[in-house]
């Protein structure tokens, strides 16, 4: 009985102090559920609003709202952790150790996030944007805070991280209005080159997409291949719409060629045979 009554007497001793532990914790752990949903609504909403309107890209607006986000995140858990009880000094201090040997841990994804940094301030590629690398082509969908999300031809979204981008050469396909257009053709031997210059220049004269700037279409006599006259012809084309328009060009000039009996010669081979005589 006396055990009994020592151990109630220690508990109403207790009691209040466990009682304003768990009310600690539990206003601790509501601190971190609150931030963490804060954190992803508040991505959400910047994402999808037009907060900033067009200072604030379609290109920047993912990456802030990753900043906003992870800001969020680490000063919930800072403020997690000094409700139970964890000196703001000792934090401090493990943050920085952390800090440290994440760095080091983690430099490929620091490189990323530099190179994302990088990819937002000199602006070589923009959402919506096609580029082709040497390992990649694709329309821009996202650059994000470590990796750029490209949609190819075949719809299929491809996931680069930022340093890949950053370190490779990068050709960007929607930059300038216009692209100039090379044609390699070869016309047989007996063909009037005269009369196939001015056939081939009337064509471009006659495709409305063809531009006159910056510099008029041109057709030259190349070199003297084994089997045709090789001839190039090179104009301007908007850009946009690029395969359907060279497409459109090319159907032209064949059916001129066909039309004034211009022969576009396949690939010959002259075999000669040897016999020997026996004696």
């Amino acid at each position: 009985m006396e055990n009994l009554t020592q151990i109630w007497k220690v508990s109403r001793e207790e009691f209040p102090q466990v009682l304003s532990f768990g009310v600690t914790l539990t206003a601790a752990f509501t601190i971190l559920i609150a931030g963490i949903i804060i954190a992803k609504g508040l991505r959400k909403r910047f994402l999808k609003s037009r907060l900033g309107g067009d200072r604030i890209s379609a290109t920047l607006r993912p990456v802030l709202a990753s900043v906003i986000f992870y800001f969020i995140i680490a000063f919930t858990l800072y403020a997690f952790l000094t409700k139970i009880g964890v000196p703001s000094s000792a934090l401090l201090a493990v943050f920085g150790s952390a800090g440290l040997a994440v760095g080091l841990a983690l430099k490929d994804t620091l490189g990323n996030i530099a190179s994302g940094v990088m990819l937002l301030i000199l602006r070589p590629l923009k959402i919506g944007e096609f580029v082709d690398t040497p390992n990649y082509a694709g329309t821009v969908q996202e650059i994000g805070l470590f990796s750029t999300t490209f949609k190819d031809l075949e719809g299929i979204y491809i996931y680069v991280p930022n340093s890949q981008v950053w370190n490779n050469r990068l050709q960007n396909f929607a930059r300038h209005t216009e692209r100039k257009l090379f044609v390699d053709i070869g016309v047989g031997y007996d063909t009037d080159l005269a009369k196939a210059e001015t056939i081939l220049l009337k064509v471009l004269a006659d495709t409305a997409d063809v531009k006159d700037m910056p510099t008029p279409p041109e057709v030259y006599v190349m070199g003297f291949g084994d089997s045709a006259i090789n001839l190039s012809l090179r104009c301007w084309l908007p850009s946009d719409n690029w395969l359907a328009r060279t497409s459109d060009v090319r159907i032209r000039i064949k059916a001129a060629l066909d039309t004034a009996k211009i022969e576009i010669p396949f690939p010959q081979r002259v075999m000669t045979t040897m016999v020997i005589k026996e004696k």
